[in-house]
C-alpha cells in the first residue's frame, strides 16, 4: 500500500507544470556601419550605454575590397570571441546608407 501511495504521489508530481526557468535578458550589441565608397566607419553600441567607434579602408579597388573584408573579419571575430552571435541585419535605403548588425549574447540557463 505504501508503494502504491508513493507511486501515485510521483505521478501527480510529474503531471504538474514545471516552473519556467527565469532567464536573464540577452545582452544585445548594435553595430552601425557607413560605407562612403572609400572608407568604412561605424559604431558599436553596447547595452551598458558604452559606444566605441571603428574604421577601416574600403573602396572598389582590389586592395580596398581586401582591406574592408579584413576589417569586417576582425570586427565580427572580436564580437564572436566575446560570446555574441549575429541575430539580424538591416539597411537603410537612399543616401546616406547605413547597415545595422544586431548581435546577441544569450545567457545559458
Amino acid at each position: 500500500m505504501k508503494k502504491l501511495f508513493f507511486l501515485g504521489a510521483c505521478l501527480v508530481a510529474l503531471s504538474g507544470n514545471p516552473v519556467k526557468a527565469q532567464a536573464a535578458e540577452p545582452d544585445v550589441v548594435v553595430v552601425r556601419v557607413y560605407d562612403n565608397g572609400g572608407n568604412i566607419r561605424g559604431s558599436i553600441s553596447r547595452a551598458n550605454g558604452k559606444s566605441e567607434s571603428f574604421g577601416f579602408n574600403g573602396g572598389m579597388s582590389e586592395k580596398g575590397i581586401a582591406d574592408s573584408g579584413q576589417g569586417y573579419q576582425k570586427l565580427i571575430t572580436t564580437l564572436y570571441q566575446e560570446g555574441y552571435h549575429l541575430k539580424t541585419t538591416f539597411s537603410t535605403g537612399g543616401e546616406p546608407s547605413f547597415t545595422t548588425l544586431v548581435f546577441i549574447k544569450e545567457e545559458k540557463p
